[in-house]
């Protein structure tokens, strides 16, 4: 009787035990990933870039961060996959890299992403003026 007892108790520790590991592997099955955008030439952070997330099999649409004063962004919680991150912000060059989260690298690290000025002829540069109320207009010409 004692040995079907502690057989019992032991087969419900295992239970228990296969229970928590799998509730962990599926929460875990999560990551993310930071950097920080900065200027190439001058090496200043920028702020209020646009970092785009989508899914690289099909382009669909994940998420979008918006790069704090300090040049930094994150993605977190993203589910495990191949990701294309695109950067945009107004005058700089638009870089597209694929990623992997997966549960070997679940927090990628991007470091510096560096972007590159778009450089613009003088006589093709838009020129902003403004109304006497105020209103602004862009003028490309």
């Amino acid at each position: 009787m004692k040995t079907t007892a502690a057989f019992r108790s032991l087969l419900s520790a295992l239970a228990l035990m296969l229970a928590l590991y799998a509730t962990a592997a599926v929460t875990s099955r999560t990551g993310q990933i930071t950097g920080t955008v900065l200027d190439a030439g001058t090496k200043e952070s920028i702020p209020q870039a646009h970092v785009v997330l989508l899914r690289a099999r099909d382009n669909a649409y994940v998420a979008t961060a918006t790069t704090a004063p300090d040049g930094s962004f994150r993605f977190k919680n993203l589910p495990f996959g191949q990701y294309k991150l695109r950067t945009t912000i107004l005058g700089y060059q638009e870089p597209q890299s694929t990623l992997n989260v997966n549960a070997l690298q679940p927090r990628l690290n991007l470091g510096k992403v560096q972007l590159e000025p778009v450089n613009v002829p003088a006589e093709d540069a838009p020129v902003a003026t403004a109304n006497s109320l105020g209103a602004t207009a862009l003028i490309m010409h």
